[in-house]
């Protein structure tokens, strides 16, 4: 049963021999009335500040479940990124790989270019000091030709005009000159 301040002030007793007094009941009733009227105006309000707070506690569940999405969809973003840059960093790692493999194929290419060329001109350089040594010879067997020729051409000692001198050629011929 659901009493209101109306329902004490209202309220009335029978009265009988030696009950209690009159004017003291109705002031005790007078102010169990003020009190439950206090009381059930603070029910009220505290009623309205329960369904204002279940309302902000509604909102805070729902921005709570909205944070929650946000957070969920921030981690899965993330790790989507990290995917593409680990995708990308792969990428990148295989393209300066294979640029290193070409350049070093390229300088590979150079340094047998560079030996054969090397090769090639110590093959002439020994090729022009066999010819050098070759012509140094021949003209070794000419200058040996020409003393041999020279010697055989000295005047014996015992043919020598008085005043000759040993290496003296001997005199043209008329025909000679």
């Amino acid at each position: 049963m659901r009493v209101t301040p109306l329902d004490i002030r209202r309220q009335k007793f029978r009265k009988g021999m030696r009950g209690y007094d009159p004017g003291e009941v109705d002031a005790f009733l007078e102010m169990l009335a003020e009190a439950w009227e206090d009381v059930a105006e603070n029910t009220l309000i505290e009623a309205k500040e329960l369904e204002v707070l279940r309302a902000r506690a509604s909102d805070f569940d729902r921005m709570e479940g909205a944070v929650r999405e946000v957070l969920v969809a921030q981690q899965r973003s993330a790790d989507v990124a990290r995917e593409e840059a680990n995708r990308e960093a792969d990428l990148i790692i295989r393209d300066a790989e294979l640029k290193s493999q070409k350049m070093l194929d390229e300088a590979r290419k150079r340094v047998q270019i560079l030996t054969e060329a090397i090769r090639e001109l110590q093959d002439r350089r020994m090729e022009i000091l066999l010819k050098m040594n070759s012509f140094i010879e021949t003209q070794k067997a000419m200058v040996s030709m020409e003393e041999t020729r020279i010697k055989s051409e000295i005047i014996p000692a015992e043919e020598r005009l008085p005043g000759e001198e040993d290496g003296d050629m001997p005199l043209l011929q008329l025909s000679e000159l």
